[in-house]
């Protein structure tokens, strides 16, 4: 049985081997400061989001679940086909009294209903003994018959067993709809999960960074002060500020400690038991993407949220079961009536079955009317569905008027993260490079130690601001994912 540990390899193979060769990109990766000899190791294994939502996919308990709530209705719909399944019947009964045989009675009969309303009945009946009943009486060798009993008013255009099929089907669309929904949700928590586990570790990283670079400065003050060159009170400045960013490097570990415990909560292995997350796994973000949304494509999206949103077709679903209550009350309101009509031979006869000479002789029929005087239920049950189809109907209206909003908010949320995320990018270039015009100045000797930090702190600032735009893509993506149906949004629009 294969490992979480081994999973998670295997899945992230090619994106680890592309972040060996290449060594990541500037947002996804600290590792060396600007200055000589300060390290930061963000080394590991890349855990990508992909990767995390296949493993999440194929194991989670709630991921199962979803996929029991669409067996289930389906079951359901077998259950409602079994209405027209065929039933076969025998009886056999006998009285002996006193040594006589008053009677012998074998009955059987094959009954296949027909999806139109009518039922085909074949039968084969057989009395003897010396009493019985005279409308019972056959030959020696039995009697067939052959027959159908249809509807000629009430349910004719439908009945029970034709709109339990029909709501059954309906709620197997909203059992897949059902499944679709779950899981969308479920992966819209863990995209957001994953963003924050993004987001904490390269916080962390970027504390790294500040605490390393402030350390490296402070060994240097004290150097200066050692030999001269600068006044003592550098060396209190130098050490604040280490220990400001020590504070902040705790914070951040902890954030990222539970963000960890989070994103580990949705691992599970495939026998169903709770598992790690490797030690050495980070988190890249490698097929998210990073926002954005073709224009063309905006009409395309919107509607495949208003046709695939899993809430949507849940309501669709009830509208097509009360539609098909309402129909079934409408049936109500024509008087019932149903003929019978079967043809009769003997087991032994040699002429024709269905010879018309011989029908004319032998057969039997029926004709079954009956009608209420004041039809006070049926026009109640009709009153009751109308108003239930009329509500599924306006929710349905609703919804489809908030998923559209949904989705463009979404939409929206993309376009403005891409934007956010290329001027943020520059503001983090463009506050490294005024950091480090102002070491330069700082080590000639025309700047203080207090402005070097304040710049240095604006380019931590920054970073830490890039990191959570870059965060936001994923839980953006999520909500797309969720508004449309779609959970391949998830991943980068291509």
């Amino acid at each position: 049985m294969r490992s979480i540990a081994a999973t998670v390899a295997l899945a992230v193979s090619t994106v680890a081997a592309r972040a060996q060769t290449t060594g990541g990109n500037d947002s996804s990766q600290v590792r060396t400061s600007s200055l000589v000899g300060v390290q930061v190791d963000t080394s590991g294994t890349p855990f990508s989001f992909p990767a995390f939502v296949d493993v999440v996919l194929a194991n989670h308990p709630v991921a199962q679940q979803a996929l029991l709530v669409a067996e289930q209705a389906r079951a359901e719909l077998r259950q409602a086909w079994g209405a027209f399944d065929p039933k076969l019947m025998a009886s056999w009964d006998q009285k002996r009294f006193g040594g006589t045989d008053y009677f012998r009675y074998f009955d059987a009969e094959l009954k296949i209903p027909l999806p139109i309303g009518a039922d085909v009945t074949v039968a084969f009946d057989r009395t003897t003994g010396q009493y019985f009943n005279p409308d019972r009486r056959t030959t020696g060798s039995g009697t067939f018959s052959a027959g159908i009993s249809l509807p000629l008013g009430q349910r004719i255009i439908t009945d029970e067993r034709r709109t339990a099929l029909k709501q059954a089907q309906a709620a197997r669309d909203a059992g897949d709809a059902e499944r679709v929904g779950i899981l969308n949700k479920l992966l819209f928590s863990s995209a957001k999960d994953y963003g924050a586990w993004y987001e904490t570790w390269r916080r962390r990283a970027i504390a790294q960074e500040g605490e390393a670079l402030a350390d490296f400065r402070l060994r240097a003050v004290r150097q200066r002060v050692a030999n001269g060159e600068s006044a003592p009170i550098d060396t209190i400045e130098a050490l604040l500020e280490f220990q400001r960013r020590q504070v902040t490097r705790f914070e951040t570990d902890a954030a990222f400690y539970v963000s960890t415990l989070n994103l580990t909560a949705y691992l599970w292995d495939d026998a169903g038991r709770p598992a790690p997350l490797p030690a050495d796994a980070k988190p890249v973000l490698d097929g998210v993407g990073r926002g954005g949304i073709d224009s063309l494509r905006l009409d395309a999206l919107l509607a495949l949220a208003t046709r695939r949103n899993p809430d949507l077709l849940k309501v669709q679903a009830k509208v097509q079961q009360a539609s098909a209550d309402r129909l079934l009350a409408t049936q109500g309101l024509i008087p019932f009536a149903e003929a019978k009509l079967a043809g009769l031979g003997e087991r032994d006869s040699e002429r024709a079955f269905f010879d018309r000479e011989r029908l004319d002789d032998n057969y039997k029929a029926a004709l079954t009317v009956s009608t209420p005087l004041l039809f006070l239920k049926e026009t109640g049950k009709f009153s009751a569905t109308g108003a239930k189809l009329e509500f599924q109907q306006f929710e349905r209206d609703r919804l489809r008027r908030d998923v559209e909003f949904d989705a463009r908010a979404a939409i929206f949320e993309l376009a403005n993260l891409q934007r956010l995320l290329e001027r943020q990018t520059a503001n983090v270039r463009n506050a490294r490079l005024l950091r480090d015009a102002e070491q330069v100045r700082f080590e000639n000797g025309e700047s203080t130690l207090l402005i070097l930090n304040l710049r240095e702190r604006l380019v931590l600032d920054e970073a830490g601001k890039l990191a959570a735009l870059e965060a936001k893509v994923a839980a953006a993506r999520g909500a797309l994912a969720l508004a449309t149906g779609d959970r391949t949004l998830l991943t980068e629009l291509r």
